[in-house]
C-alpha cells in the first residue's frame, strides 16, 4: 500500500474514532507498521489491546462487528466516491484505478486489494432500504436495522429485539436476506435456501455458526435468523492488522480444524471456506457460517464418502483437484482451503489467484519451489518447523496425500497451538444490555 495512502487512512482512522486500542505491552504481539483503523465502542475494556499475550495464555479483544463497513468508507472518502449531493452517480468514477495500479508482477495479490476491488465493481444502486418483515419476524426477532454485510446473492443485517423491563437491553441475531441468483428459477432458489439452512441448522459446535430460523417476509423473500456475532470477520481483522502474528493465528486455525473436523464427522463439508466466512465474536471464538454450497458427502447409515464434483467457492481457496478432476472427495477440497487461510493470516497476502498451474504464474512457482531444498518462501519464513511441515502437507497438491484435520490436531505443531479460555469453554459469553458480548469466567 502507498505511504500517502497509509498515512491517509491513520487519519482517518483516528478523526472518525477517538475510541482507540492502548499502545501495545511490551509482551504484546500488537503489529507493527500497520495501520491502526479504529473500531466501535463495546463493551469490552476500551483499553485493551486487540491480542495479548499472557503468562500462561493470551485474550483477543475484538471490538467491531462494521470493521470492513469502516473500511469501505474510509476508502470511499479517500477517494472521493462518495455521491454527490444533488447528483446520481460518482463523483470520481475511475480514481480507484490511478491510486491502485495493478498488481506488481512479482508480488501475489494482498487482501486489501480484494476489498479494493470489491468497491471497484459494488452495485451502488443496491437496495438499503429495511426488510418488509411481518409481523411474527418482529414478533420473535424484533426490528432489522443497519446492514453490516453484502454479497452478491444476499444482505445480513442485525436484528434488534427489546428483552426485559430495562431500557436499551435487547438481544441481537444476524439476519440475513437472500436474493435469486440470475436465470434461477423459484423452484431451484428454494431448494438451495431450504437445503443451505437444513444443513446449516442441524450442526451444533462451538466453531459454527449458530443457524435459529428460515422465515418469508412480508413480500415473499427468505431470510435465516442466526446469531450475531459482534467482533466482525476474520478477513476485515486481516486487512485491519495487516498480517496477525503466529500466536493469534494458530489460535484461530485450530479453532477452524475443529469446527471443519466436527462437520466433517457429521457428513458435511463446506466447498466455500475463506476468511470472509469465518466470524469472530469479541473474546476470539472463531465460528464458519455460509453453508450456501455445502454438501452431506454421506449419510448416517452410509459407510462409503460421495464424491464431489464442479468447481465451487473463491478462486484463491480453491483446491487444484477441483480444475484437474471430475470427482474428488470434498473433505479435501475444505482442508486445502483451510491451509490458505492459514497463510493469509500470517502474510495478508493470497498466496496465488487460482490454484491452476496453466493460468496462475504464482502457484507454478509454488509446484517447483515446494520440491527444492531451498522451499517455497512464503511458508520457510514461518519460523517453526513443525508449522511449516504441517503446512506443507495440508497444501499437498495430491489429495491422496493431503493431511486430514485429525492428523493436524494431531500433530506435534497442532498440539502444541493454545487456544485462548473462550475458544477452550473456559469463559462464559453473556449477552450485555446494548448487544455486545460481556466474557465471564464459568464457575
Amino acid at each position: 500500500m502507498p505511504d500517502s495512502l497509509v498515512a491517509k487512512l491513520n487519519f482517518d482512522a483516528r478523526e472518525k474514532d477517538k475510541d482507540k486500542d492502548s499502545r501495545p505491552k511490551s509482551g504484546s504481539t500488537s503489529r507493527v507498521n500497520s495501520p491502526p483503523i479504529s473500531r466501535s465502542n463495546s463493551v469490552i475494556a476500551v483499553n485493551k489491546p486487540r491480542f495479548k499475550l499472557t503468562e500462561t495464555s493470551h485474550e483477543h479483544n475484538l471490538k467491531s462487528a462494521k470493521r470492513q463497513e469502516k473500511l469501505t468508507n474510509m476508502l470511499k472518502d479517500l477517494l472521493g466516491a462518495k455521491k454527490l449531493r444533488n447528483e446520481a452517480k460518482s463523483a470520481v468514477p475511475n480514481i480507484l484505478g490511478e491510486h491502485f495500479p495493478a498488481q506488481g508482477a512479482n508480488q501475489p495479490p494482498t487482501l486489501f486489494a480484494g476489498l479494493v476491488n470489491q468497491i471497484k465493481h459494488s452495485d451502488e444502486t443496491a437496495s438499503a432500504s429495511d426488510a418488509s418483515i411481518d409481523r411474527s419476524f418482529a414478533e420473535k426477532y424484533g426490528r432489522c436495522q443497519e446492514v453490516i454485510g453484502k454479497g452478491a446473492f444476499g444482505t445480513v443485517r442485525i436484528s434488534h429485539k427489546r428483552v426485559g423491563d430495562a431500557e436499551g437491553e435487547e438481544a441481537l441475531y444476524a439476519v440475513k436476506e437472500f436474493r435469486r441468483k440470475p436465470n434461477e428459477s423459484e423452484k431451484k432458489f428454494n431448494r438451495r435456501l431450504t437445503s443451505e439452512f437444513c444443513i446449516s441448522s442441524s450442526l451444533k459446535n462451538i466453531n459454527i455458526i449458530d443457524t435459529l430460523d428460515l422465515l418469508k417476509d412480508a413480500k415473499g423473500d427468505y431470510v435465516e435468523v442466526m446469531e450475531f456475532c459482534s467482533g466482525g470477520d476474520l478477513y476485515t481483522l486481516i486487512i485491519a492488522s495487516g498480517k496477525l502474528e503466529y500466536a493469534e493465528a494458530d489460535c484461530f486455525f485450530k479453532q477452524l480444524i475443529k469446527g471443519v473436523n466436527y462437520m466433517h464427522d457429521m457428513g458435511v463439508s463446506h466447498r466455500d471456506l475463506k476468511p470472509e466466512n469465518l466470524l469472530l465474536t469479541p473474546n476470539g471464538i472463531l465460528k464458519i457460517t455460509d453453508f450456501g454450497n455445502s454438501e452431506c458427502f454421506k449419510m448416517a447409515w452410509e459407510q462409503e464418502v460421495q464424491l464431489s464434483e464442479g468447481i465451487c467457492g473463491s478462486s484463491p481457496y480453491i483446491a487444484p483437484e477441483e480444475f484437474t478432476t471430475n470427482h474428488f472427495d470434498s473433505r479435501c477440497v475444505d482442508i486445502w482451503s483451510c491451509g490458505v487461510i492459514y497463510m493469509a493470516m500470517r502474510t495478508g497476502r493470497q498466496l496465488w489467484s487460482v490454484a491452476d498451474p496453466e493460468k496462475d504464474e504464482f502457484f507454478r512457482e509454488y509446484l517447483v519451489k515446494r520440491r527444492n531444498s531451498t522451499g517455497y518462501e512464503p511458508i520457510e519464513n514461518l519460523k517453526r518447523a513443525r508449522c511449516r511441515n504441517v503446512i506443507y502437507s495440508i497444501l499437498d497438491p495430491k489429495p491422496s496425500r493431503r493431511i486430514t484435520g485429525k492428523q493436524i490436531l494431531n500433530s506435534e505443531w497442532g498440539r502444541e497451538i493454545k487456544l485462548c479460555p473462550a475458544a477452550k469453554g473456559e469463559l462464559e459469553v453473556l449477552t450485555s444490555p446494548v448487544g455486545g458480548n460481556i466474557p465471564t469466567v464459568a464457575e
